[in-house]
């Protein structure tokens, strides 16, 4: 048998999810597509599957995998749709190449707004029902409205400038030349510290490309890694922006993460929370996620460039580069 396909079932086995004897059955294991800074793996036999989450060595980020791990079992407790886990495998070397947590298969698909096709759809759902602009902006209100002593694990809340901190910190290390935009809208963020509002659990990479997609709604949000606790309208700057819609060399789609008007998000999610989005805070916070996405952007062309990973998608991300350059320049002069 497949050693990764023993190493999931141990896990498995250990947790009481499934008896001894499931080690009998006809399991197949197949690594999934995408997986930047983590690889996911389909465990699954004639009845029932399993994904494996792992964290190999030369990943895009160099986040804790038990932490992430963690967030999914207090996410799982507060009732928010993410798939059930099961166990964590700490060890660094492993039949996955390091560390790796097994969780509950969700049927559905991920999109991908930078394809037309996936864009196409997407719009032609807020055309319609849509189910899927509601249910982003449901389950945006829902994270952040969890109680954050279910997620002591992650640390105290970050500040304002302890997150733009973060940032450029990891910015400096790994970029590999000077750029005067990148450089200059740090400093604007950082001038435009807004008034701080109570702390709450962030989800860091808030998307449609990050959910789970059945029969036209979110079956499950995903990619917890980035998660921390602090101000939650982070994730709705983040996902405010153009980038998403598929910018690189020809514009993409003009909806928030090309499910849903931007007023109408904001005035729904205004009003599921019962406080008003200020949509200048939302702006400060749209260009410091294109600050963030440029700085991972510059950690996966620094690993290639230093020969630390083989992952020629990782010196693929020099063309989303001037997209999000020119989203930061626009951003500052609306």
């Amino acid at each position: 048998m497949d050693a990764r396909i023993d190493a999931a079932l141990d896990v498995l086995i250990d947790s009481g999810e499934l008896p001894l004897a499931a080690r009998s059955r006809n399991w197949k294991v197949i690594q999934l597509a995408g997986g930047w800074s983590r690889r996911t793996h389909l465990v699954s036999d004639d009845t029932i599957s399993y994904v494996v989450r792992a964290k190999p060595d030369g990943s895009l980020l160099d986040t804790d995998l038990e932490r992430e791990y963690r967030t999914y079992v207090a996410l799982q407790r507060a009732k928010i749709p993410v798939p059930a886990t099961y166990g964590i495998n700490t060890a660094q070397q492993t039949a996955f190449d390091g560390p790796f947590f097994v969780m509950d298969w969700v049927r559905g698909n991920a999109p991908n707004t930078w394809q037309r096709t996936d864009r196409e759809l997407l719009e032609a759902n807020w055309a319609n029902s849509r189910s899927l602009g509601t249910d982003l902006v449901e389950t945006a209100v829902q994270i952040h409205q969890c109680p954050v002593t279910q997620f002591t694990h992650l640390g105290a809340a970050r500040a304002f400038h302890e997150v733009v901190d973060r940032w450029q910190d990891t910015f400096e290390r790994q970029r590999l030349v000077r750029d005067p935009i990148i450089d200059e809208s740090f400093e604007w963020v950082r001038s435009r510290e807004p008034d701080p509002v109570p702390p709450a659990l962030v989800h860091g990479d808030y998307r449609i490309g990050n959910a789970m997609l059945d029969n036209h709604r979110i079956a499950a949000m995903m990619d917890w890694e980035l998660a921390y606790i602090g101000d939650p309208r982070f994730d709705l700057g983040y996902a405010n922006l153009d980038y998403f819609a598929g910018k690189f060399v020809h514009k993409g789609s003009d909806l928030l993460c090309a499910v849903a008007d931007r007023d109408w998000f904001f005035t729904e999610y205004a009003q599921r929370t019962g406080a008003p989005v200020d949509r200048d805070v939302v702006r400060t916070y749209t260009a410091l996620g294109a600050l963030a996405l440029l700085t991972i952007l510059h950690t996966g062309i620094r690993m290639y460039a230093d020969g630390k990973t083989p992952d020629i998608r990782m010196a693929w991300n020099q063309y989303a580069m001037p997209g999000l350059r020119h989203e930061l320049t626009t951003i500052m002069t609306w």
